[in-house]
């Protein structure tokens, strides 16, 4: 049986919520120098949902399926103080600790909305048709 050996990093900054969804996820960059789509252990759904994406993922990757690399995020506390919108606050101060995380792929953005927000150097046309 194969072992699990997944990374743990530290996120260092807190980018931007996601707001696509229900677990509200967000990008983060980590200590790693990576960015990554930061799942909630303290979102609605719960810790279930994310032991059973932790499941799948390591089960695609078992398979061979091209996925995002999975890894364990630390929270800390502080990032919660900074928030102005308060669900995202209580969502930051009932995650502090270990979450999921899933390698972000600047390429794949989930909308073209979240283009106008994303202030990174990142190409617009990396974002998609804009029409």
């Amino acid at each position: 049986m194969p072992e699990l050996a997944l990374r743990t990093v530290e996120v260092t900054r807190y980018v931007i919520p996601l707001r696509e969804g229900g677990s509200l996820p967000a990008l983060v960059e980590a200590d790693d120098g990576f960015m990554y789509v930061l799942k909630f252990r303290g979102a609605g759904q719960g810790l279930k949902a994310l032991i059973a994406e932790l499941v799948v993922g390591e089960l695609a990757r078992q398979l061979g399926l091209r996925m995002p690399e999975l890894v364990f995020i630390n929270l800390d506390e502080a990032f919660g103080r900074t928030e102005p919108d308060e669900e995202i606050q209580d969502l930051l101060r009932f995650s502090t600790g270990l979450n999921l995380g899933l390698h972000f792929l600047a390429g794949a953005a989930p909308s073209t909305r979240y283009c106008s927000t994303w202030s990174h150097g990142w190409p617009r046309s990396s974002c998609g048709s804009t029409a």
